[in-house]
């Protein structure tokens, strides 16, 4: 069994009512591939080199302490020595102590993880409400995280707070990140501005070497609210989802005698036998006398002269440490969306709840669990030993601005231990309010040859659907490939939801012009076949005999499921253009059956380098 997809006229892919500003970069050399020291970059370093030489009036310097503050280092690429990088070298914090020069943070002996930074500087000003938009590849010799900071230029701080943090791993990956600018980040009222992006990268005691490329930072007015056109619910998984709260966590829990935040506990109900979501307080253990002490630390006698006792009460953490005090946020649980909440906009809630002893639990509005931002968000809850279904359709309130997690604190009895149940069914938000990138959970990047062939010398490519079915979190590879999950876009912006609205049917084939616009006779056919496993669907493109020199034609291929969507980004390019620079080797003509590396390794990414397609080998440079 074969599917062919066709893309719905592109009539149906535009609408005034979506329109938005275009996206301007605000960046200069973001491949890193121009020259080490121009008079102008836009990527700068704070960090420990020794030796740099600079010109006069270039703004690069040593500060004081011996950190130099300029040009960020360009280096060959260590998995790729025709590309070209950022590097900086971050340094231990044993190497900071015998430097004599440790940053430290106010009132700490801790490095700081400001120690080394690197940092983007805009090539013009960047103003409060507009929309801010970072991509790059990051990569390093150890996996870590560093974190992000809004400056005005290079090293003159705004806020600590930007793009959240960041993760990397010891391979390539890219990153993108959209945040709004408001008076926090540009320090308007102190007569600052916003013009740098600061990264944070001393976040370990060890050191490491980080590299970056491809590097974007660009900047748009915001896209405004759209109509109200139903809702869009938050849960990925139900019940069932304990993902790490860095790969859309849904729920997280504060067990009281661990303390730690992590994913939720999943267990069997003792009243029903169903799954569900607990989280435990904490109580009293018991009561000892303990002498009285007036405020200066001396003994409470009483008229006699004899010292005085008072009872208090301790519990005991896991570690073994000993608490006189039980806060009722000691235990807590929270549920967390991929979606920072709008005031006045509406959100639906319908969730059952429950605990082993009758107790009153309050919620709050935080950023991510555990930050706190506001003492109300949907009020108190009044749990009982019995199930309850609670159902909420209102407007978010002011407050809850910018937040993302509805926190519910479950220490509020203290006198018994007791745990607390949930189960949650739905955390809806109006669709128009929930923006595109929000609902992609991944995508893959792939590079297709259009050949100056006939239809029998199409050339394929690999679709690995095991990390799509991972995302969206289903089994079924069958049921996710069929026409009722696809959808085809071209040329689109990605942001723009109504452009992403174009259902497949199953017709004859994908049709493209030389211009990447559908056409009834149209030259260029792809041709999707997802028989077989979930890792060897095959993509074949097929040149008509169209006219196709010098062109380069992106289109995305989605899969939704349960209202969230993976891509494969297809970039059909003419094979003259990609492939230039090597002579062709003698071979067997064949029907493409892919790319492979110079090692035979079937690939579906063609970053910079030598490959073998169609029995030749051709440079992607």
């Amino acid at each position: 069994m074969k599917k062919f997809f066709t893309l719905i006229a592109a009539a149906l892919l535009s609408s005034g009512a979506f329109a938005q500003s275009e996206w301007q970069n605000l960046v200069v050399n973001g491949n890193l591939e121009g020259e080490q020291d121009p008079m102008w970059s836009s990527f700068w370093c704070h960090d420990w080199r020794q030796g740099v030489e600079f010109a006069e009036g270039s703004g690069q310097q040593y500060d004081g302490n011996g950190q130099f503050q300029g040009f960020a280092e360009i280096v060959e690429d260590p998995t790729d020595p025709t590309n070209h990088c950022a590097r900086v070298i971050i340094r231990t914090e044993a190497e900071a102590d015998e430097a004599g020069n440790k940053v430290k943070p106010d009132g700490q002996t801790s490095l700081a993880s400001w120690d080394c930074q690197f940092l983007i500087y805009a090539n013009e000003q960047i103003p409060s409400g507009k929309e801010l938009r970072m991509t790059l590849r990051v990569m390093a010799e150890k996996a870590g995280m560093f974190e992000t900071q809004a400056h005005q230029e290079p090293g003159n701080y705004n806020h600590y707070q930007l793009f959240g943090n960041i993760n990397y791993t010891t391979e390539w990956q890219r990153i993108q990140v959209t945040a709004t600018i408001d008076g926090n980040h540009t320090q308007e009222s102190n007569g600052k501005w916003m013009q740098s992006v600061a990264f944070n990268l001393s976040t370990m005691t060890d050191g490491n070497v980080i590299y970056f490329d491809d590097v974007k930072l660009e900047m748009r007015d915001p896209k405004g609210p759209g109509v109200f056109e139903g809702w869009f619910n938050m849960l990925r998984h139900g019940t069932l989802s304990n993902d790490p709260v860095q790969n859309y966590t849904t729920f997280t829990g504060r067990d009281a005698a661990d303390g730690t935040d992590k994913p939720a506990r999943i267990v069997d109900d003792p009243v029903d036998g169903q799954p569900a979501l607990t989280v435990a307080a904490a109580c009293w253990e018991g009561t000892r006398q303990e002498q009285e002490l007036d405020s200066d630390g001396n003994p409470v006698l009483d008229d006699e002269g004899n010292p005085t006792y008072k009872d208090v009460q301790y519990w005991h953490k896991a570690d073994g440490t000993e608490k006189t005090t039980i806060d009722d946020w000691e235990a807590q649980f929270f549920v967390t969306v991929p979606h920072k909440f709008i005031p006045n906009s509406k959100y639906r809630l319908v969730m059952e709840y429950r605990a082993d002893v009758p107790a009153d639990v309050d919620t709050q509005l935080h950023n991510m669990p555990g930050g706190y931002v506001h003492w109300e968000a949907i009020g108190t809850l009044n749990f009982t030993s019995d199930w309850q279904e609670l159902k909420i359709e209102e407007d978010m309130r002011s407050e809850g601005k910018g937040c993302q997690t509805i926190a519910f604190n479950c220490n509020k009895l203290k006198d018994a231990p007791n745990n607390y149940y949930f189960r949650f069914k739905e955390f809806s938000f109006n669709t128009a309010d929930v923006t595109f990138n929000e609902r992609v959970l991944g995508e893959e990047s792939i590079v297709l040859p259009v050949p100056a062939a006939t239809k029998e010398d199409g050339v394929a490519v690999t679709l690995n659907f095991a990390e799509c079915m991972k995302k969206l979190e289903t089994e079924d590879y069958q049921g996710l490939v069929d026409d009722a999950h696809a959808l085809v876009l071209q040329g689109i912006n990605q942001e723009d939801e109504e452009e992403f609205s174009a259902l497949l049917s199953s017709t004859t084939g994908l049709a493209l012009d030389e211009n990447g616009y559908f056409s009834e006779s149209g030259n260029i056919i792809l041709e999707f076949d997802p028989d077989g496993s979930a890792e060897e669907a095959k993509l074949t493109i097929y040149n008509m005999g169209a006219n196709f020199e010098g062109k380069k034609v992106p289109t995305k291929l989605a899969y939704a499921y349960n209202g969230w969507y993976y891509l494969f980004n297809v970039t059909l390019v003419d094979e003259a253009e990609w492939a230039s620079g090597v002579n062709a080797i003698t071979a067997t003509q064949q029907h493409s059956r892919g790319m492979f590396d110079l090692m035979g390794r079937r690939i579906s990414n063609a970053v910079k380098g030598l490959y073998i397609m169609n029995g030749k080998k051709y440079v992607v440079k």
